[in-house]
């Protein structure tokens, strides 16, 4: 009798390697899905560590040095070296390095209008974009309005902060709120001698109302402003401490900060309900601007998703007190200190109109505005 003939049917032979096969296309596909992202975020955060520093440029302001100091030190083992001031300085620092051939700074917080004499032209700073990696940095639905830009280019100066600031404030004990409703209502005879005025000539929130004032009311107004005797000083200290004391009843341009502490000491400062002409938005202290070929890119890159993210935009608006245009981030709380974010109560061609801090605004309304001053202005 002849051996037996072991047989496999050629189904199951098929069927096994159709599933051997199918389980490695899944396995594939399991890796190509997964995204990418994740792993140059992994990747750049392991890189800044290494760099172990970035220098950084930020505004005059000890609860935000401290909050920045804290995340970059202990979430991603960053020592930064937070230089504070006015971005002017660090501006005209910078433009003087990058002709030296030096690179000191990584990020500097500073708006167009210092960047457009000289650090733009002279390509000094990076496209910002290309720094980005956070799905939810990059995709524009969490941002109000898109991605907006302040450079024509759209390429170097972004504008994660769209507000109005309250600029315009009384004191209780001298004025009703009720009595001022426009600002056809400040030149009263009344208030001669009473108002303060943060001189547009020193650029900031000064320039940001003079210029509105000059592209609602005109020119004509402005010159009947002035003859009401305004006590007007670059010093916003002075017209606080003016304020409180009774010396002026209204002041026009200094903002919350400039008053804390009064309000905290109980003397009756406020702001006046915005008037019925609106006022202008402001993008605040500016935004992230990296320079060309940073000492610590990787860093930069680290410090920039995290300032852009959800988190950062939440922390950096609480310790600034400047409203972001991320539509995830909850801003109402900033009402108290007189700042409304624009997404919270504009239409985006209300903030067209309004905002005086774009690029095409700076030359068809900043700069006209300040050459007006300076001609009327002792």
């Amino acid at each position: 009798m002849s051996a037996p003939v072991l047989t496999i049917g050629i189904p199951a032979v098929l069927g096994r390697a159709v599933a051997a096969l199918l389980m490695t296309f899944s396995w594939v596909y399991s890796l190509s899905a997964q995204p990418t992202w994740q792993g140059d975020w992994e990747r750049v955060q392991a890189a800044a560590k290494r760099e172990g520093k970035i220098v950084v440029a930020i505004p005059l302001n000890p609860e935000l040095r401290k909050v920045l100091d804290g995340v970059l030190k202990s979430r991603f083992g960053i020592e930064p070296e937070f230089l504070v001031g006015q971005s002017t300085v660090f501006v005209r620092r910078v433009a003087d390095e990058h002709q030296a051939g030096i690179r000191y700074f990584d990020v500097i917080i500073a708006g167009i209008e210092n960047l457009l004499d000289r650090l733009l032209p002279m390509g000094a700073v990076e496209p910002l974009e290309p720094y980005w990696i956070l799905p939810g940095v990059k995709d524009p639905k969490n941002w109000w309005g898109g991605h907006i830009y302040a450079d024509k280019a759209k390429r170097f100066v972004y504008t994660p902060y769209a507000y109005t600031s309250s600029s315009i404030w009384y004191n209780g004990d001298l004025v009703k709120p009720e009595e001022l409703r426009s600002y056809d209502d400040l030149l009263n005879p009344k208030w001669r001698g009473k108002i303060g005025l943060l001189d547009p000539r020193g650029g900031g929130v000064g320039l940001g109302i003079w210029s509105f004032l000059w592209m609602a009311k005109g020119e004509e107004y402005l010159k009947k402003l002035l003859q009401q005797n305004l006590l007007i000083q670059m010093e916003r200290r002075v017209l606080a401490d003016s304020l409180a004391k009774g010396k002026i009843a209204i002041t026009i341009g200094p903002s919350y900060y400039t008053f804390v502490s009064f309000i905290k000491a109980g003397i009756p400062i406020k702001p006046f309900p915005r008037f019925k002409e609106g006022t202008f938005v402001t993008f605040g202290s500016g935004p992230p601007v990296i320079i060309k070929n940073p000492p610590h890119p990787n860093a930069t890159k680290v410090f920039v998703n995290w300032l852009l993210s959800k988190e950062g935009q939440e922390t950096w608006g609480k310790a600034h007190g400047q409203p972001t245009r991320r539509v995830d981030v909850d801003t109402s709380s900033l009402t108290e200190i007189g700042e409304q974010a624009a997404k919270d109560f504009l239409t985006l061609e209300e903030f067209s109109r309004w905002e005086n801090q774009s690029e095409d605004k700076i030359l068809s309304v900043r700069r006209p505005a300040r050459e007006f001053a300076s001609k009327l202005l002792p």
